[in-house]
């Protein structure tokens, strides 16, 4: 018996070696390609994302449905550098730590998810912006490996991600960017029997990659379309809000993006007034594709040529 388990113990870190080479190699491979991704805040993603897989490799867990972070994150760094994987959560929710006996690890989540906020709204998130929110997955997840369990840990990658986001907001305090003209978004005209039809408006146009949180050309387009409503004056019973995306991603992830913006767009509508008796939101993903473009990898070509699935579908009874 003492033999099978000295054997079993050398082959276990034996697999274990193997998989720390194979996944250091290809983070390897890829850092180069990360590192010239043009856009900064994607840059930092990637970036973040390959740091982590290494990180996460170096310390297996024993028996645990998060052996296999390693590998996602090293699926994640590919997913900003080219698209041609789908995203993949690191955890499945978040659990915060217990106030009463981590009050300082609560406190410092706070104030990462704050700075991860401010830095989605603002025009001027650089590199360490898209580090700071691969960071933050990695803070979650620890939290989610060990929630409802005497086992507690995760400070370390709390503390790394809690650093980084005071020196993200130091630079988004020192962020003023000049005024910069933008062109009239062109907004789907209304009828004076206004939403009689749906009114469609282009995901492209209302957030930035990857996010639920409308850019300013975004808001400016909801405000443009909740004028027109409040000017017709009519009441509305239900307004239905339909998300949708292209096909690049996992079905869970992409139902829950467009889920996410057509509540923003829900929200942004009550905020500028607009009113209903039932506000129906629906998050459909990759659903009725309007366009059906060839091609198994999200290229510039291919996801150009999908920009019309990515949309926001309003209409009302």
């Amino acid at each position: 018996m003492k033999k099978t388990l000295i054997c079993g113990a050398l082959l276990a870190t034996l697999a274990s070696a193997h998989a720390f080479a194979s996944v250091g190699s290809d983070v390897e491979a890829l850092m180069p390609a990360a590192q010239k991704i043009a856009d900064p805040y994607q840059r930092g993603l990637a970036e973040g994302w390959l740091d982590m897989a290494e990180r996460q490799d170096s310390h297996i867990l024993v028996s645990s449905v998060y052996n296999d972070a390693a590998a996602r994150a090293l699926n994640n760094g590919r997913h900003f550098i080219d698209g041609s994987v789908p995203f993949q959560p690191i955890y499945s929710q978040k659990n915060w730590p217990p106030v009463e006996t981590r009050e300082k690890w609560v406190k410092a989540l706070q104030e990462i998810e704050r700075t991860n906020e401010r830095a989605a709204k603002s025009p001027c998130r650089d590199e360490d912006a898209g580090r700071l929110s691969a960071l933050t997955d990695e803070a979650w997840k620890e939290q989610d490996e060990t929630h409802g369990t005497h086992w507690v840990h995760g400070w370390e990658s709390i503390e790394r991600a809690q650093q980084l986001a005071q020196k993200v907001d130091k630079e988004l305090d020192r962020c003023a960017p000049q005024p910069v003209p933008v062109a009239p978004v062109a907004v789907a005209v209304v009828a004076p029997a206004v939403l009689a039809k749906p009114v469609t408006l282009a995901a492209d146009a209302l957030f930035d990659f990857d996010s639920a949180v409308l850019k300013p050309e975004g808001h400016r387009e909801v405000e443009l379309l909740a004028k027109q409503v409040r000017d017709a004056g009519i009441k509305l019973d239900v307004l239905t809000v339909k998300g949708y995306t292209d096909r690049f991603g996992s079905v869970a992830h992409n139902r829950r993006l467009s889920q996410q913006r057509a509540q923003a767009v829900v929200d942004a509508l009550k905020a500028e007034g607009v009113s209903a008796d039932r506000f129906a939101i629906e998050g459909l993903g990759a659903a009725n594709a309007v366009v059906q473009c060839p091609g198994k990898k999200a290229t510039p070509s291919v996801v150009a040529c999908l920009k019309p699935n990515r949309r926001v579908e309003i209409s009302a009874k």
